[in-house]
C-alpha cells in the first residue's frame, strides 16, 4: 500500500459477486460464501454460517481449487472482511 498524505491508500477493490467456499486447513468441510469485493489484498464475504468462520482459512474459487489464504479482518452480521496472507 502506499502512502497519501501519511496514510494508507487501500488497494482497488472490484465488484464481483462470485460464489466461492470456504475451508479449514486440513479439513474436508467446505462452506458456500459470496465474493462481494476483491482487491490483491483481501476481500469482503457475505457468508452463510457465522458459526464455521475461524480467525484463518482457505477461500476457494471452485471446489478443486487449491485457493487462497485468508485471515479474518473484521466481522460486521453476515459480512466478513478477510485479508489474503
Amino acid at each position: 500500500m502506499a502512502l497519501l498524505f501519511g496514510r494508507k491508500s487501500r488497494s482497488v477493490r472490484r465488484r464481483v459477486n462470485q460464489d466461492a467456499w470456504m475451508s479449514l486447513e486440513g479439513d474436508f468441510a467446505a462452506r458456500k460464501c459470496t465474493v462481494v469485493d476483491i482487491s490483491e489484498n483481501g476481500a469482503k464475504l457475505k457468508i452463510e454460517d457465522p458459526q464455521f468462520i475461524r480467525p484463518q482459512f482457505r477461500l476457494k474459487f471452485s471446489r478443486t481449487d487449491h485457493g487462497r489464504r485468508c485471515k479474518v479482518a473484521w466481522r460486521k452480521g453476515l459480512l466478513l472482511g478477510v485479508e489474503f496472507l
